[in-house]
């Protein structure tokens, strides 16, 4: 059984663990802030190849050590507790390898790796190290999601015999591949669309989907998937960027205990407001979650169900993850957001994008 991930009992001991944030996006950013926000860590340095922004950074935080070579970092602060990656997806593995090869435990974000093939050389690296490996699953670590959780290990759902889930952006929020940050510095996003640095939105959206649902039903086997792949908005069309990879995906999946997962996801469609949902289909209860309300669907005695609103509120989850990966740092115990548990969900997407092809 994969347990709730939030332990409101740490014992976080007095250890502050020095850090550093490697890429500094828009994701970099938020864990940036997340880790001048926890108490347990000290942020000593960043990493970004846009020097620019680099040292924009450096002055706004006062951050005294700042590398575009990742690689100076590690032989400049051999005594590094833990770092953060934030880059794109097709650099995850080959660079949380060399720092968990130097010693250095990782966080490493989503998606663990681009296939894997990748992912394995990430577990391998671990394995050899007596460093860390935790990914960045943040979801797992939101109120709703930690109580459905709750809700499925005690049983209450009964059989949980399918999952919807979908996340539906409308055209608004299609991300653009040239940016600029505040600092007048481009912002490079070329690669989050690009079929060749491994974009697109079901590793990006789906991801995150696919995880939780696996989380909470305890990672079952699967038996078969099937996949399709669409690309209307981001085809080179006049006043649209020329993306190679999916702007939506649908996927269903099937799993041996006879439980199946439907998912939708787009960066782009004709909708009002983008949503974000996972449906929860059991034999004794049912449960409907956005991004920060959950409805529990019960029986009743007088009518044939009853609806419970929950009211839940979004903390910063990224600030839950640093904690609890410093958390079993310090005392030595599991991180709670295993790599082989992601190396599964890296397994399914690597058979969704099979299937894409196929269809």
């Amino acid at each position: 059984m994969v347990r709730p991930i939030l332990n409101q009992e740490t014992n976080m001991s007095k250890k502050i663990l020095k850090c550093a944030l490697i890429g500094c996006g828009f994701i970099g950013y938020q864990h940036l802030n997340a880790f001048l926000d926890c108490e347990n860590t000290e942020l000593v340095a960043i990493c970004n190849r846009n020097k620019t922004r680099l040292e924009s950074l450096q002055k706004k935080f006062g951050i005294e050590k700042g590398y575009t070579d990742y690689k100076e970092l590690i032989k400049d602060i051999p005594d590094l507790d833990m770092v953060s990656i934030c880059l794109p997806n097709k650099l995850h593995a080959s660079v949380t390898v060399d720092f968990l090869d130097a010693g250095i435990n990782v966080l490493c974000e989503k998606p663990m790796a681009v296939n894997a093939e990748d992912a394995k050389r990430m577990i391998d690296a671990e394995k050899r190290s007596p460093a860390k490996l935790m990914i960045v699953q943040n979801q797992r670590f939101y109120p709703v999601n930690q109580a459905i959780k709750r809700m499925y290990d005690e049983g209450k759902f009964g059989e949980v015999y399918h999952i919807r889930t979908g996340w539906r952006r409308p055209l608004g929020l299609l991300p653009s591949p040239k940016d600029s940050w505040e600092d007048g510095s481009e912002c490079d996003r070329s690669w989050y669309n690009s079929k060749d640095a491994y974009g697109g939105v079901l590793r990006d959206l789906g991801v995150h989907l696919l995880d939780l649902a696996m989380y909470i039903t305890d990672f079952p086997k699967v038996k078969s998937v099937h996949a399709s792949g669409y690309r209307k908005f981001t085809a080179g069309e006049e006043d649209s960027y020329d993306y190679s990879s999916e702007d939506m995906a649908t996927a269903l999946i099937k799993f041996e205990n006879g439980m199946s997962i439907s998912m939708e996801v787009s960066f782009a469609s004709y909708i009002s407001e983008e949503k974000l949902f996972t449906n929860i289909y059991g034999t004794k209860a049912g449960a409907e979650r956005t991004e920060d309300e959950l409805k529990l669907i019960l029986p009743d005695s007088e009518y044939p169900y009853r609806i419970v609103p929950i009211n839940t509120k979004r903390e910063r989850e990224y600030k839950h993850c640093i904690h609890e990966f410093a958390d079993a740092l310090v005392n030595n115990k599991e991180v709670p957001v295993k790599a082989e548990d992601c190396l599964k969900i890296i397994e399914i997407l690597d058979m969704l994008y099979a299937s894409m092809e196929e269809n």
